[in-house]
């Protein structure tokens, strides 16, 4: 079967987006090429052509059989600049119904996963395959008569929309690795130019995370196992990477690149070993991290490099179950500093479950003390934690009255959005002294970046921002 795989549009191509190379469509391409069928990927979130009408142009070019669309992101989860991107799911459907009219329709993606019951009442797609769907997807175009036979789906019958229960994760250790020929390539590069952007390009090592924070849902997405790839692989697709498409720079899509220290190693040991030129970036759990060890990275080519840390003292990092200390932090920041060659930034979330006034003041001190004691490398990002469906974090956030039963976890609007950003109770004057501050940062920022551009440009002297004020999407996002 000719198979169309889209990845969805976001709803906008603002200069602060990054381009996210659509790694989780590779993986289903390539599965369905071992499996005799010819996929091809569309993203919609690259090129100067209208999304949809380039959505058209590219159905009636292929001729698919069958369509899947990918949702990465339900919405930017930002309290500061809240934006929705589920519901360009809606014109999509509309746009293969009419150019593809025969074409069975699917929906899958870890957003769709995320909510997965809800969006397939909300689009009336065919089908909806939850959480990883190489051996799933595959089965589905095996069964598309006789649908109830395929785990991890969701399909209709009539009116009846029918789950046919969990599917077994697949064996990760035994995949291939992702090709990365079923996508134009040129588009990418061609707006990496004009916009100026981060051009993402994922490379999994892991799969599942052990971890219990509160707030994430990766367990639910890809189990709570840690699935390893073995290392002579995963550099085998860095390696793939490099000389078939001439990309020298990824990012380790890894939940914590180091839950287990000994496969980071072993990685970054394979990376060298070959004297491969490449550069990375990576998330990083605590545990583990000494100078010996971002030495290693830093050597193998990873040159930034980001920790959630998301409460500061003791009751909130408890509440939010994240299993480690203060001095966890601190350890992890004067390693940093002891490294040259890295750059690293610290997430917080602000007024968090179980905060006290000594905590928001110490979170202001940390800003400066981050940015001072690493300058020019370290940054502190800050933000409010968006109550996710399927989390920890949800129980929380009903015990402390921040939301109730009414509310919408999947809000269609940026104004629903808003009310599910986690303000601990008795801390609304805090929250606003962090909007003035941000915007205040915002304004640094841009001011900075107005005053050194001509000295660039006329002088060809280096860029004077300070690193944590240029705002530049080359931090890596949660995968």
């Amino acid at each position: 079967m000719r198979v169309l795989l889209i990845q969805s549009y976001l709803g906008r191509k603002g200069v602060a987006d990054q381009l996210v190379y659509p790694i989780g469509l590779s993986c289903i391409a390539t599965a369905l090429e071992a499996a005799g069928h010819v996929p091809w990927i569309v993203d919609l979130n690259v090129g100067q052509e209208e999304p949809f009408e380039r959505l058209k142009r590219e159905i009636n070019e292929f001729g698919p059989d069958v369509v899947g669309v990918s949702q990465r992101n339900i919405d930017s989860t930002t309290r500061k600049a809240p934006f929705i991107f589920h519901t360009q799911l809606r014109p999509t459907l509309d746009i293969i119904r009419e150019a593809a009219p025969n074409a069975p329709t699917v929906l899958g993606g870890p957003g769709f996963t995320q909510a997965a019951q809800h969006m397939m009442e909300r689009y009336d797609f065919d089908f909806g395959i939850k959480s990883e769907a190489e051996v799933s997807f595959v089965q589905l175009l095996d069964n598309l008569n006789d649908p109830s036979r395929v785990g991890g789906l969701f399909w209709r019958r009539g009116d009846e929309l029918i789950y046919n229960g969990d599917a077994a994760m697949p064996d990760f250790t035994a995949l291939p690795y992702p090709k990365r020929h079923y996508i134009d390539w040129d588009l990418y590069r061609e707006e990496q130019r004009r916009r100026g952007l981060f051009l993402d390009i994922g490379i999994e090592s892991t799969r599942g995370c052990p971890l219990k924070c509160a707030y994430c849902n990766y367990p639910m997405l890809n189990g709570v196992k840690l699935r390893r790839k073995p290392p002579e692989v995963v550099v085998d697709e860095i390696e793939y990477l490099h000389s078939k498409f001439d990309i020298p720079q990824f990012t380790f899509t890894d939940s914590r690149f180091n839950l287990n220290k000994k496969h980071a190693t072993a990685i970054c040991e394979e990376i060298l070993r070959r004297d491969l030129k490449v550069k990375w970036i990576a998330w990083l759990g605590f545990r583990g991290v000494d100078e010996e060890f971002l030495g290693l990275m830093t050597e193998a080519g990873c040159y930034r490099t980001a920790f959630s840390a998301d409460g500061l003292l003791q009751p909130s990092l408890d509440r939010m179950r994240k299993m480690m200390k203060k001095e966890d932090i601190d350890r992890t920041i004067r390693a940093v500093r002891k490294t040259k060659g890295i750059k690293a930034s610290w997430s917080f979330f602000l007024t968090p479950p179980s905060t006290s006034h000594k905590e928001q003041l110490m979170m202001l001190a940390y800003y400066f003390y981050i940015h001072g004691s690493v300058p020019g490398r370290g940054r502190m990002t800050l933000n409010w934690c968006r109550v996710e469906e399927h989390t920890w974090f949800e129980k929380v956030a009903r015990e402390d009255g921040v939301i109730d039963d009414m509310v919408d976890l999947l809000p269609d609007t940026p104004e629903g959005l808003e009310p599910l950003f986690y303000e601990a109770p008795g801390f609304e004057g805090w929250s606003r002294f962090w909007d003035e501050f941000l915007e205040a940062e915002l304004k640094a920022r841009t001011l900075v970046g107005r005053l050194t551009r001509p000295l660039q440009s006329r002088f060809g002297v280096r860029d004077l921002t300070p690193d944590h004020l240029k705002g530049r999407p080359d931090t890596p996002t949660m995968p």
